[in-house]
């Protein structure tokens, strides 16, 4: 999308923020319509900055920004729908995670407003209900359908047969799906789960489980070899 001079009143959130001086900072936003966006907010560590309130995460924004360049200058910034974050501490890490993904994966100034609003949803939902897995999950494969990175669920990855219901099949990430012979004692992934998933159909466990292994490999592969962040304080936090 064209870099505009000036954007007003967009739909935010703010993914991730780090200092920029003494009295600044660098917020990286995911708007609805213009993808990442990369702002400095003046003075927003000033006891008195109107920005200083609304500089937190998971919290639904309406923002202006202006500037040419990479890195544009925020204008203003404000709440909508209500002044506080969606996401309590029990979903803490699961919303870390979808935003530490966004920032590693979505290109600079790309819109993707698909994603957006699966995200905005998730957040939503984080606090109205326990099962947020399947939301995750949902992130996910969008996520991966939007960087060019998407699963095939339709067909064999070495042919154009399509993905029988009543077969099993292993995955590889850079590849698809191959169809397991009848005798294999590696049962991977059913036909059925792999519908089921297509068609984001997690009300059966083992579907939904089934999604999360097969969304992780493909993300594992495509962050090559990096770790995220959120997974180092998950895994001290299980050791806690």
């Amino acid at each position: 999308m064209p870099s505009r001079s000036i954007i007003e009143n967009e739909p935010v959130f703010i993914i991730h923020q780090r200092p920029y001086s003494e009295t600044s900072q660098i917020l990286n936003l995911f708007s609805k319509n213009y993808g990442r966006v990369d702002v400095i907010a003046k003075g927003s560590k000033r006891p008195k900055s109107k920005f200083r309130s609304f500089i937190q995460p998971f919290m639904p924004l309406s923002a202006s920004w202006s500037g040419r360049s990479q890195l544009k200058t925020l204008r203003n910034i404000e709440a909508v729908e209500h002044h506080q974050s969606l996401v309590h501490s029990d979903h803490f890490l699961s919303a870390l995670y979808m935003n530490e993904l966004i920032l590693h994966f979505l290109s600079n100034a790309d819109p993707y407003p698909g994603l957006f609003e699966i995200y905005h949803e998730a957040l939503r939902q984080f606090n109205l209900s326990d099962e947020h897995e399947p939301l995750l999950r949902m992130f996910e494969i969008k996520l991966l359908e939007e960087i060019g990175y998407a699963i095939n669920f339709q067909t064999e990855a070495l042919s154009s047969k399509t993905i029988n219901i009543n077969e099993y099949y292993r995955y590889e990430p850079e590849q698809g799906f191959h169809l397991l012979p009848s005798d294999s004692q590696i049962k991977k992934y059913s036909g059925g789960q792999i519908k089921s998933i297509q068609k984001m159909d997690f009300s059966e466990s083992d579907t939904l489980l089934a999604a999360k292994k097969l969304t992780r490999e493909t993300i594992h592969f495509h962050l090559d070899g990096k770790e995220l962040m959120t997974k180092k304080m998950y895994k001290s936090i299980k050791r806690d």
